[in-house]
Formats: structure tokens, C-alpha cells, sequence
């Protein structure tokens, strides 16, 4: 118990001494016209590169992550019955066509409503 909290301890105070330290070069990059024109430019190198690399790593994980969310939707399809079992070559068929799914959903929900229109009518004096 006393090795976590001289950890705890230690975390604390290296976060007060970076804040601490942050903060002084803060003040002495505002006070140096040259420092500061230095610090920002450093600064926005260092943005570019991070901001290359992150888009990178987007790409890279954007992939992994559609090839897994393939494979989930066609060990899906396989395991359904009927006309959902069918399973095609391509990837770009393996991706549910949401926009079709939202007009049968909502062609559907139109039906529904119908149907419940007509049954309100044949029993009159119910709410339905």
C-alpha cells in the first residue's frame, strides 16, 4: 500500500513540476518576441507532423475497422435464413444499404399504420 501511494505521490509532483515548468516557459516565450516567434513556429511544424501522422493512423484504422465490421455482417448474414444467407464476392456488397432499409422501414411503418386506421374503423367506439 505504500509503494502505491509513494507512486501516487510521485505522479502528483511530476504533474506539479511539468505544470510549473510549462508555465515558466510560457511566460518567457511572451516576454522574447524571437523566442516567441520561434516557440510557434517549432510548434507549428510539430502540429503538421502529429496532424499527418494522426490522419495516417485514421486511414489505417478506418480500414481495420471496416473489414471487421465486414466480416461481423457476413458471419451475421451466413448465420440468418433465407435470402440474408446469401453471401456475394465483393466487399462493397458485403455493407448493408442503409438508405433501402430506412424506406422499407419506412414504407412499412406507413402499412402499419394503415392497417391500424382500417381495424380503428371496423370496431367502432375503440381507440386503437
Amino acid at each position: 500500500m505504500t509503494t502505491n501511494n509513494s507512486t501516487l505521490l510521485d505522479t502528483i509532483q511530476q504533474g506539479f513540476r511539468i505544470t510549473v515548468g510549462a508555465t515558466a516557459t510560457l511566460v518567457e516565450t511572451l516576454q522574447d518576441p524571437q523566442k516567441r516567434q520561434g516557440t510557434f513556429q517549432d510548434l507549428q511544424q510539430e502540429w503538421d507532423q502529429r496532424a499527418s501522422q494522426w490522419a495516417q493512423k485514421g486511414t489505417t484504422t478506418e480500414t481495420e475497422a471496416r473489414q471487421y465490421v465486414d466480416q461481423l455482417l457476413d458471419q451475421w448474414r451466413r448465420s440468418m435464413p433465407g435470402p440474408l444467407a446469401k453471401t456475394t464476392d465483393t466487399a462493397s456488397n458485403n455493407i448493408i444499404d442503409f438508405a433501402t432499409a430506412k424506406m422499407e422501414l419506412d414504407r412499412l411503418t406507413e402499412e402499419i399504420a394503415t392497417l391500424k386506421g382500417e381495424l380503428a374503423q371496423d370496431r367502432p367506439g375503440q381507440e386503437g
